[in-house]
């Protein structure tokens, strides 16, 4: 065999391929580097890329959770209250609050099994109805802010929460 073919496993030269440029190439190729060694470079590629780029960075924090743990602590308030509507206030409330976690954790399912946490219970203000009062007139504040940032299918439920809230203070004055 001479020097100006190229033998892979040990097998004589196809004698379609030109003897020129072409085998000049294969051998720089087979010599320095083997097609094994090039396929694993194609696949080891796209995971080397993968484990060096920069993780992306954490979503913020869904808006509708704060308004959740807002409604929790409104039920809360409204079960210290005295008032004949005191518990349907709380009850309204508290389904305003799993309403919203449920669409918080729909949009963004929690990484653990384990429930939002419950807020520790404020001290008693001394005037709790002037209290849940300020509280609803601010959850309407704040969820009537929120609506016109929202995708249509949650700015409806906003919407219905920071109406709910409208209508539990009216019936609250």
């Amino acid at each position: 065999m001479d020097d100006q073919t190229i033998s892979f496993a040990g097998l004589p030269p196809r004698p379609h391929v030109p003897q020129g440029v072409l085998a000049i190439w294969g051998r720089v190729i087979s010599d320095s580097v083997s097609r094994r060694r090039v396929l694993l470079a194609v696949a080891a590629a796209p995971l080397a890329a993968a484990c060096t780029a920069e993780p992306a960075p954490p979503p913020p924090p869904d808006p509708l959770s704060a308004l959740a743990a807002q409604a929790r602590a409104d039920a809360k308030l409204a079960q210290t209250l005295t008032t004949p509507a005191a518990a349907e206030i709380a009850k309204a409330r508290e389904t305003h609050a799993s309403l919203l976690q449920a669409e918080v954790d729909r949009e963004r399912p929690p990484l653990s099994s384990t429930a939002p946490p419950v807020p520790t219970s404020p001290p008693t203000p001394p005037d709790p109805a002037a209290a849940m009062r300020t509280a609803l007139d601010d959850a309407v504040r704040d969820a009537s802010a929120l609506v016109a940032t929202l995708p249509a299918h949650r700015a409806g439920l906003v919407g219905s929460v920071a109406a709910g809230c409208a209508s539990l203070r009216e019936v609250l004055a």
